[in-house]
């Protein structure tokens, strides 16, 4: 009787170890094999870590994207600048020049050589003279500053050019300044003559 009073609570604590036993063993297989659960937290934090880093990358980009265009305002003109270098040292020589030239003609050559250089060098980055004299005016090219008869060139043709304009490919960099054409007048007698004849009709 006293051994079976003795033996009872000996079983009823081996039960709980056993129960822990299971449990354990239950958690150690979750662990081999995550839960549809587990497996959707470790997506979700991969997407996060993914985007805090592609935020990062783009952060960077824009921040060197914006830096390489402060240096490229800051520089762009560099290469007009050198080359323009030659056409200031040219016109320098001739001031020199002019001092010992015999006559007008050979500093107005020197001159004139130093303008095409100058124009050879605007048309390698395509910007060029607007056409003007004779040409039929056009508000987009053409700023008219005056306008005037002529016998010999058609109403809203330009009859003179009074400073020259620009454009580089398909951009006015300056307007030319012209004066423009009104066509032939008519002389005084013969407009009244016309003034006459309509009157009578």
């Amino acid at each position: 009787m006293t051994d079976q009073k003795n033996s009872e609570p000996l079983e009823s604590e081996n039960l709980p170890e056993e129960e822990k036993a299971a449990e354990q063993t239950e958690t150690t297989q979750e662990g081999e094999q995550p839960s549809p659960l587990e497996k959707l937290q470790q997506e979700k934090d991969e997407l996060e870590d993914r985007l805090t880093r592609t935020q990062a990358e783009l952060v960077n980009y824009r921040r060197r994207t914006q830096n390489e265009n402060a240096q490229f305002r800051k520089y762009e003109g560099l290469n007009l600048v050198r080359d323009l270098l030659p056409v200031i040292d040219n016109l320098q020589r001739a001031v020199g020049a002019s001092e010992q030239a015999n006559s007008v003609d050979d500093v107005k050559k020197g001159v004139e050589m130093v303008i095409q250089q100058f124009l050879d060098i605007l048309a390698s980055r395509e910007v060029k003279r607007i056409p003007t004299e004779g040409e039929a005016f056009d508000p987009n090219l053409h700023d008219a500053v005056q306008q005037v008869p002529s016998q010999e060139i058609p109403a809203m043709h330009i009859a003179q050019e009074l400073e020259t304009g620009y454009q580089m490919a398909d951009r006015v960099v300056r307007p030319a300044k012209v004066i423009v054409s009104t066509g032939p007048q008519n002389d005084p007698a013969e407009q009244q003559q016309e003034t006459e004849t309509e009157g009578e009709q």
